[in-house]
């Protein structure tokens, strides 16, 4: 559709309709470029909205488009919204009511859309025609796009070669290791053998007998269930399995990698299952069945195939099943529960000459395939197309780096265009060495990307803490204001009491790493803090304390505190009424005897600090708000040998208790606290009877 040329089609100008209708439309056919074209137009029905139209609908047989002259944007939406209503109308008039259009227009909305609608127009208004062409054509669109997906589907399915003929042979071997059955059952010094290479059924004693022919039989080794045995038959190893503890087929299941040429250049990577079914054979006999033979056969299913081409976008079919139709493939996956997953398998002997002369053959998958036995090809090749610097860097050995790569964690990746691996990897060019010898470790790495994004030198040994302890950059960056590289190691290795070699044959045991890593952790933390709060780190006496963890939880609790008093400020300044109301609310709730005494709180501060020291949630705002306006009284339970010392938290509503807490929300001895709450609220209930009384006689 020619947009640009329709925005340049004058507006044919409306008359005002009645004032019951909102809008006004017209219609009239042009072409546009050798294109018959049809104009609706949607004016509002005011005096000054009837030169410009509030919208415009254009319409060619193939295609159609809304634009909005106010906004001067297009939309390739439908004439009617999610309510079923015209877009320009309100969404809860009836349709059509609001708008006004000629028979004229009409008669030309009809002819324009008559090839492309079913609608009657005894039945149907104008809309309905234009909504009806929008579906048609959607319609046509969906229909050619499906033909065209079918067809490139089709092609695909025909190009594809066939599967290695001695596939089967090779998973046998490599995927079950030529793994065989000898089912047995037991029959006094005999055993009944049913063996699954040979597919023979016999019986063989387990047992010589003392029986003159007994010297002359052939005896084998008693068969243990679980246990490797041997066919007598055919030598055969396998597994013996009991036949009463054999029920129906077992089937073992591998996957496999497959790639193999597509097309002229292309390559397809084939995703397969194997399975391996063994099946024992039987007939009843009386009331027992008797074992006859043994097969075993292995099932070739291809579960998916992506296709790799130069300068083409992948794209993956999927083996699915239907019901209905039976096995097809298709070129989108499952979705919900039935999605089809493809995961780390082994490769095909075969694939990598078979991909000689492919665009993948200087993919580098085959030394990745040497240190990594199970690996997604299909991913590993996928990721190749788009970041070729893979070959090299699995050819160099950086295994780990090509991992995470294929996983898509391309965070990793400093320059997309680099040629060269020290460039592409942000690193210096002479740690190339050292992250080979590492297989492409990813703590490693990181740390000499940070080394080199601060422009550093460090030794083997300080890149080893950096990688060990995972320090972070910005860490670095505010430690080495106030010490050197070397410094910092020192005194790493220092708080955790452990020493980290340097040179060559540089490694950090685990349990080393793991002391690094916390202490790095709780000195960057203590660092931070002291900065924060204004201390000077160029005295050693704060930079380097002699008791790490002792100065760090002293530095904890003083952060805390000036957020504990920051709260309590403000719980002051916001809660007042709660510190006035105390004499008044202690008249009423305080009571004691010789074991516990109740008060209310005297300030939202200390009630503040009964749920930071109980760690329950009364010094909410909720709970403060409510005590402040006098909805609900916070009481502190104490146990009277220590009034001071938090014990339980008890929140009442005139005489009704509502709810009562100890520490971590659990309840202390609570049979026995809640006797003693009822015997308090019997005693609150008595004294408010006999004030009552005392002030009526009064």
């Amino acid at each position: 559709m020619k947009k640009k040329e329709i925005e340049k089609i004058p507006y044919r100008t409306a008359e005002k309709a009645e004032k019951k209708f909102s809008y006004i439309a017209a219609s009239f056919v042009q072409e546009v470029k050798g294109t018959e074209h049809l104009l609706v137009e949607i004016y509002r029905n005011k005096k000054e909205g009837l030169e410009i139209p509030h919208l415009r609908i254009a319409f060619t047989k193939e295609d159609w488009g809304i634009y909005w002259p106010e906004e001067a944007i297009w939309s390739s939406a439908s004439i009617r919204n999610e309510y079923d209503r015209n877009i320009w109308e309100s969404s809860t008039a009836k349709r059509d009511s609001e708008t006004y259009m000629d028979e004229e227009s009409q008669n030309l909305i009809w002819e324009f859309c008559r090839e492309n609608v079913w609608y009657t127009r005894k039945y149907s208004s104008w809309t309905d025609a234009l909504k009806g062409m929008v579906d048609s054509i959607r319609n046509k669109r969906r229909t050619k796009r499906d033909e065209n997906r079918r067809k490139r589907l089709e092609e695909r399915k025909n190009n594809t070669p066939d599967l290695p003929e001695n596939l089967k042979e090779w998973a046998e071997t490599k995927l079950f290791y030529n793994s065989h059955f000898l089912y047995y059952k037991r029959n006094g010094r005999y055993a009944d053998i049913a063996c699954s290479a040979c597919g023979k059924a016999f019986m063989r004693a387990t047992k010589r007998s003392d029986t003159f022919i007994g010297q002359f039989e052939s005896t084998i080794e008693m068969p243990k269930n679980g246990k490797i045995g041997k066919c007598p038959e055919c030598g055969a190893l396998g597994t013996w399995r009991a036949k009463g503890k054999t029920k129906g087929v077992y089937g073992l299941r591998k996957y496999c990698f497959i790639g193999q040429p597509y097309k002229e250049t292309g390559a397809v990577i084939r995703y397969v299952q194997i399975e391996k079914i063994y099946r024992l054979e039987e007939h009843a006999v009386e009331k027992d069945t008797e074992m006859i033979g043994a097969k075993e056969d292995c099932i070739i299913t291809e579960i998916a195939r992506r296709y790799l081409e130069k300068d083409r976008k992948p794209q993956t079919d999927y083996h699915k099943y239907s019901s209905y139709s039976g096995e097809f493939w298709d070129d989108c996956n499952l979705y919900g529960m039935d999605n089809i997953s493809i995961k780390a398998a082994l490769a095909y002997e075969n694939t990598y000459q078979m991909l000689q002369e492919t665009i993948l053959q200087y993919s580098g998958a085959q030394e990745f395939n040497k240190e990594c036995r199970e690996y997604n090809m299909m991913d590993y090749m996928e990721q190749y197309m788009i970041w070729p610097q893979i070959e090299i860097l699995s050819k160099m050995g950086l295994y780990r780096v090509v991992e995470s790569i294929v996983n898509r964690r391309c965070g990793i990746i400093v320059n997309q265009y680099a040629k060269r691996p020290e460039d592409f990897l942000g690193i210096r060019k002479c740690r190339i060495r050292l992250l080979r010898s590492r297989k492409g470790d990813l703590n490693l790495l990181n740390a000499m990307q940070i080394e080199r994004r601060m422009d550093a030198d460090w030794t083997e040994k300080e890149l080893e803490v950096v990688s060990a302890a995972d320090i972070k950059q910005g860490e670095l960056e505010i430690a080495l204001q106030y010490m050197s590289m070397q410094q910092l190691v020192n005194r790493l290795e220092k708080y955790a009491e452990c020493e980290i070699a340097g040179g060559p044959e540089w490694h950090v045991c685990e349990n080393a790493r793991e002391r690094v890593k916390t202490v790095s952790r709780t000195y960057f933390d203590y660092l931070d803090m002291r900065e924060q709060r204004g201390y000077d780190l160029h005295n050693t006496v704060f930079l380097f304390p002699k008791n790490l963890q002792y100065s760090h939880d002293l530095m904890v609790e003083e952060t805390n505190r000036t957020e504990i008093d920051k709260r309590e400020a403000e719980v002051k300044m916001r809660y007042p009424d709660i510190r006035r109301n105390y004499r008044s609310l202690r008249n009423r709730y305080f009571y004691e005897d010789e074991s516990y005494l109740i008060r209310p709180a005297r300030s939202a501060e200390e009630i503040v600090r009964e749920g930071r020291m109980l760690h329950h949630c009364v010094g909410g705002n909720g709970y403060l708000q409510k005590h402040n306006d006098g909805k609900s009284t916070i009481l502190l339970l104490r146990i009277k040998d220590t009034p001071e010392q938090p014990y339980i938290t008890v929140e009442i509503r005139d005489t009704h208790i509502v709810q009562w807490y100890g520490a971590y929300d659990k309840k202390p001895d609570e049979k026995v606290i809640d006797k003693w709450l009822k015997e308090y609220i019997n005693h609150l209930k008595e004294t408010e009877r006999l004030q009552n009384l005392a002030s009526a006689a009064g």
